[in-house]
């Protein structure tokens, strides 16, 4: 019976986008998470002078033809408290599902085979209903936009709306005050099925770095991990011209360059290029890889913009079940939630088992050891070339640092809020400054033998 829904949901979701619905009279098609409803709209109060027109000029929209994904060039909200219209402007036409979720109130809408060329800034500011929206890639084929709202909406609407002779469509949504947010049975499936489309890929073995020539009597080579935060629809903390995902990304990668440069690792990324990963799975391929040390990248922010202008520097933080202070307790808890803001439920059961190893295991007091080792370490290298927070070393319940079997660090490179900070973060020059101090604790840290062969 589940199976035959997937079928007739994913069906409707199709008639939807070929415009099937839309000669329906007087009936809104609007796609809840993996189903398409059919309401009749009843008639509407005079509107505000500043909400979105509704539209009368939608014209069906022929089945999906262009080759490659379809890129979205431009996004706008528009409207009031009333009624609010997120629009996507895109090259061709989509397939596309709309759910709605809860704690904190989001609108998620997925769409396939989807590139953005939007630039980064846009979403950060919204308008009525709107408070901001994240877009990204989020799972094989699926790209997702993720709309925070104020409060409890209702998606009074969707249009999938050709524009002109060139191809050129927009995807619009109009949004509506709601008392409350009651899921409906589609959009629960609709969740169920975004987090099968994430295991599905998790399922999927990632190709193993190739390993270092070596001959058969030689010692096994330290496999390190470096895994750089946020990524694809997960945009992370945002600067006045960068975001985190890019920033971390690009030095995850100039670290990777130098370790293999030295012919003495082997190098995993959690994610080489702008995609999703979530915290399980990161976690997930440190085990798999069996890894020697585990090193997560991030960029950190002040949401007091009064203070952004003096806090600056870079911090190492290794796994504490209470935080060293306040502000490393704040920060834990903004990217533990990392999963939650991109629309994707945290695996509770793996979390628990984690914290339940943590607290037991006899290994996880070793690692702990080592943790704090290279912490040390890193800050002594990093602290000749990198500018260093008023205090570099701290500690707290990051969810990514749970792994018993492998010391792990989480280095906030510096502050995306403060503007002189952000512009040397996003210089090539800074990147590998970075890179090298990393690579130095990294050569310190082995040199010394801490490290755990399984």
């Amino acid at each position: 019976m589940r199976a035959l829904a997937s079928r007739l949901i994913i069906a409707c979701v199709l008639a939807t986008a070929n415009g099937v619905l839309g000669a329906v009279p007087g009936a809104v098609p609007v796609a809840a998470q993996g189903s398409t409803h059919v309401k009749t709209m009843p008639a509407r109060p005079s509107t505000p002078a500043d909400a979105p027109e509704p539209r009368s000029d939608v014209k069906e929209p022929a089945p999906p033809t262009q080759v490659g994904p379809v890129v979205a060039d431009a996004a706008s909200v528009t409207g009031n408290q009333s009624l609010t219209r997120l629009a996507l402007e895109l090259t061709g036409p989509v397939e596309y599902q709309v759910f709605r979720l809860r704690t904190p109130d989001r609108v998620v809408v997925d769409v396939s085979h989807v590139e953005f060329s939007i630039p980064a800034t846009a979403g950060r500011d919204g308008k009525g209903l709107v408070s901001g929206f994240r877009f990204g890639a989020f799972a094989p084929g699926k790209a997702r936009v993720v709309i925070e709202t104020a409060g409890p909406v209702q998606v009074e609407a969707t249009r999938l709306i050709r524009e002109g002779a060139r191809g050129r469509h927009r995807l619009e949504l109009d949004l509506v005050p709601a008392p409350s947010v009651d899921l409906s049975e589609g959009e629960v499936a609709a969740a169920r099925e975004s987090a099968a489309r994430l295991h599905i890929a998790d399922a999927t073995p990632a190709p193993a770095p190739p390993a270092l020539k070596s001959s058969p009597a030689a010692p096994r080579v330290p496999v390190i991990v470096i895994d750089p935060g946020h990524g694809g629809v997960d945009t992370g903390a945002q600067g006045a011209v960068g975001v985190e995902k890019d920033i971390v990304l690009a030095v995850g990668r100039e670290l990777e360059k130098v370790l293999n440069a030295t012919g003495k690792y082997r190098v995993v990324m959690t994610r080489s290029s702008d995609a999703f990963v979530p915290l399980a799975q990161r976690i997930r391929l440190s085990r798999e890889h069996e890894a020697q040390l585990f090193i997560s990248l991030h960029a950190d922010s002040l949401e007091a913009r009064e203070l952004a202008h003096a806090i600056r520097g870079a911090t190492i933080y290794t796994l504490s079940q209470s935080a060293s202070d306040e502000r490393a307790r704040r920060l834990a808890d903004k990217e533990n939630a990392a999963d939650l803001l991109a629309g994707v439920h945290l695996p509770t059961e793996v979390v628990q088992d984690d914290v339940k190893s943590i607290l037991f295991d006899l290994m996880a007091r070793e690692t702990s050891g080592l943790a704090l080792n290279f912490r040390q370490l890193a800050a002594k290298r990093m602290r000749g070339s990198i500018h260093l927070s008023r205090d570099p070393q701290r500690a707290a319940n990051f969810l990514v640092l749970r792994q018993a079997e492998t010391p792990a660090v989480l280095i906030e490179l510096g502050y995306i809020s403060h503007v002189d900070e952000e512009k040397q973060m996003l210089s090539q020059e800074w990147q590998r400054k970075m890179a090298a101090a990393i690579t130095a604790a990294i050569n310190d840290f082995f040199a010394t033998g801490s490290s755990i062969f399984r």
